[in-house]
This record gives C-alpha cells, sequence and structure tokens, in this order.
C-alpha cells in the first residue's frame, strides 16, 4: 500500500495567541488530512492553552524544537524530520542561506519550501552577496529548493540584494480568515464597547502589532498626541506585547495622553476588536513584507493608515482602500488619522473597498489551496531550478 504523502511545517513561531500564522497553520491541516495527506506542524515552542483547542479537529500533529542555540535546535529539527520522514518539508521564518537545506535533505524529502516573511536588503556586504549567490546556484539548485515570497517587495530583495536566481522565487501571497474577520453588528459592536468601557460614538484607532522599534508604535503615539488635540474624546488601542511594552508606556504618560491609549496586551481577538475600529494603523518603519494587520483591517471593512514601506503598497491601494503616509512622521500619519475621523463617509467608503479587494485577492482559503497545489506539482515533478 502506498503510505499517504507527509508534510512537515516548520515554524519559527511561539503560540501563545491564536494569530494568522497559527490559524493557517490549522486550515492547511485540515485541507491536508480532507486529502488523506499527513500534516506534522514544529513550533518553536508548545501550544498555549487557549490556542490548543483551535487545533482540536485539524488531524495535524503537533511537535515542538528545542529553540536553545544553533546546534541544539538544528538538532532537534533533524530528529523530527528522521521521526517522521515527510515527502515535503516546509520552511517558515528561517533562513535559507543557511546549513539547514542540507540538514532538512537528510530526511530525503521530495522537495523542500521555505517560506521568506522578513527579508531586509539593507547593508548587505559584497561579500554576504556572493556567498548567497553561490549557495543559491550550488546548495540551493541541487537540492532543489523553492523559495516562496510573501510579497512582489521580498522577491525583489531576494533577487537585486541577494542576487538569488528570479526563476527559484515565487510570490504567494498571505490570506486571512474572511470567516472570522468581518465587520460587527450593531450589538456587537455595543456589546464590544461596554466590555471595553468605551463611550458610544468614541472613535476607536487600533494598532495591533508585536510592540518592537521597528513598528513604529512611538511614532503612532506622537501622532496619537496630536490627533487627541484636534479629537480629544479618540482612544488608541495598542494590542500586542514586545520587548517595548513598558516602554511605551512610559512615553503615553510623558505624552500626557495615557487616559487615552490602552494596551491590551496579548489577545487572541484581534477580529473582534478589528471590527470596532474606526481606522487601523500600521506606523512601521521598517520594509514590512505583508503585514497579516493590513488584510485582518480590510477583511473587517476598516480603512488603514499605513506607511509606504516594504510590501505594505502591494496591499493598501492609496486613497482607495487607505491612506499611506511617509515612515517615520508622526504629523503625515496625524493627519492622516484626523481625515478619516472627521469623515466617517470617505472611511467606510474605503473599508467596503478594502473588504472587496481582500475577498477577491487575499483569502485563507486561496492561500491554503495555492499552498496545497504547489506541494501537488512537487510531488509530481521533481524539478531543479535553474
Amino acid at each position: 500500500m502506498t503510505r499517504a504523502p507527509a508534510v512537515t511545517s516548520v515554524l519559527w513561531l511561539n503560540p501563545l495567541k491564536y494569530g494568522s500564522m497559527e490559524e493557517y497553520a490549522v486550515h492547511l491541516s485540515r485541507a491536508l488530512t480532507q486529502r488523506g495527506w499527513r500534516s506534522i506542524l514544529v513550533f518553536s515552542g508548545p501550544l498555549a492553552a487557549t490556542v490548543s483547542p483551535h487545533f482540536e479537529g485539524s488531524g495535524a500533529v503537533i511537535e515542538v524544537f528545542e529553540d536553545a542555540g544553533t546546534f541544539k535546535r538544528y538538532r532537534s529539527l533533524v530528529r523530527i524530520l528522521r521521526t517522521y520522514r515527510p515527502d515535503i518539508v516546509h520552511f517558515h521564518f528561517f533562513n535559507v542561506f543557511t546549513v539547514l537545506p542540507i540538514l532538512a535533505s537528510l530526511s530525503r524529502p521530495r522537495a523542500i519550501f521555505f517560506t521568506d516573511h522578513v527579508r531586509e536588503g539593507e547593508g548587505i556586504s559584497w561579500k554576504t552577496k556572493v556567498q548567497c549567490l553561490l549557495w543559491d546556484r550550488v546548495v540551493l539548485r541541487l537540492l532543489g529548493t523553492r523559495v516562496l515570497a510573501v510579497s512582489d517587495h521580498i522577491k525583489r530583495t531576494l533577487v537585486n540584494k541577494f542576487k538569488m536566481a528570479p526563476g527559484r522565487v515565487q510570490v504567494l501571497y498571505n490570506g486571512v480568515n474572511l470567516r472570522r474577520f468581518q465587520a460587527l453588528d450593531p450589538d456587537q459592536a455595543t456589546s464590544l464597547r461596554n466590555e471595553l468601557h468605551l463611550q458610544s460614538g468614541q472613535a476607536v484607532v487600533i494598532c495591533a502589532s508585536n510592540l518592537r522599534p521597528e513598528k513604529g508604535i512611538s511614532d503612532l503615539l506622537a501622532a496619537a498626541k496630536e490627533v487627541l488635540a484636534n479629537k480629544p474624546d479618540c482612544i488608541f488601542l495598542i494590542v500586542g506585547d514586545g520587548s517595548m511594552a513598558d516602554k511605551l508606556e512610559t512615553e503615553a504618560e510623558e505624552l500626557g495622553i495615557e487616559r487615552s491609549v490602552r494596551f491590551t496586551g496579548l489577545r487572541s481577538d484581534v477580529d473582534r476588536l478589528m471590527g470596532l475600529a474606526d481606522l487601523v494603523a500600521v506606523p512601521s518603519t521598517c520594509g514590512e513584507a505583508a503585514p497579516f494587520v493590513v488584510l485582518e483591517a480590510m477583511a473587517s471593512a476598516r480603512p488603514t493608515v499605513a506607511t509606504r514601506v516594504g510590501g505594505i503598497p502591494e496591499f493598501v491601494e492609496d486613497g482607495v482602500t487607505g491612506i499611506l503616509v511617509s515612515p517615520q512622521c508622526p504629523g503625515e500619519l496625524a493627519h492622516a488619522c484626523l481625515r478619516l475621523v472627521d469623515l466617517p463617509n470617505e472611511a467606510a467608503a474605503m473599508g467596503r473597498a478594502g473588504e472587496g479587494r481582500v475577498k477577491a485577492h487575499f483569502s485563507i482559503d486561496r492561500w491554503v489551496r495555492d499552498t496545497v497545489e504547489l506541494y501537488d506539482n512537487a510531488l509530481r515533478v521533481r524539478s531543479l531550478v535553474p
């Protein structure tokens, strides 16, 4: 009897909340299970108690690799791969320009995929470019390693900065669960406002992000001070956690806006919060590849005010589904937020346009379907990329 194909998805992800990548893993596992395939999900940390129930019924086998230094990490991954002997190994958030493709090949998979979610191309030395070119043309070519980019921005960075062969990289956009992220009805909105102690009609600006320097939350706080000077009843919800959490709370106090800025910490109900927002702010300062929060805002029929960096312009159509501003420019950010708060009809029109765009191009069902199609093709034809 022919063994059912097995796919091992290795995600450098500590699932402390149920977010977009966790949801993708669940939907992918269900799709593979329905086809009679096996799905092995390998995370860098165990599922949190609040997250684990979401994986029930997905058919996935859950493993955790040891994330305690490079050697132990690789040893742990090799052990897991040799245990399951998957037909396909798919890495997320790992660097393809490492020994990892070689180590993965030891379990003799029929295809190895890497999805590049965060590639940055600034400050790359000529020596690194040469090393990457050789690694790409020799190791990755011989192993038939395939690279998926979550935006055209990432593909351009890999090709132009890291000298990867263009034919090796395929763009596969992320997606969002349209059944989970959608506009709230009036009763749901009232209930959530009461839960959060928000007044009726109070404008809500949401920023859902990891609280790291490159996410630009300090710029948003500076913009919030200007917004609140004109619209003192606005509330800014900062959803997430990270290394800057304490510092950002201190900054809000120093700016004198702490009463109008709420730090919620990690939450698994970002979908509910999105549905309550008047607008969603994405103030990143780095080359953001393809932020899920933009897609989640669009699915919730909410306009986005986002910085013009990385892959964001591939998703936010300036003046149509949201407003794009320059990075590290709190004044521009504040002006765009005030415009959408002052012009609710325009904001609603942008929200509807974003909802239509995400339904047409960025659903999680499309993302999973395209991923499985790539797996199918890899199993049918094992070809080397020139």
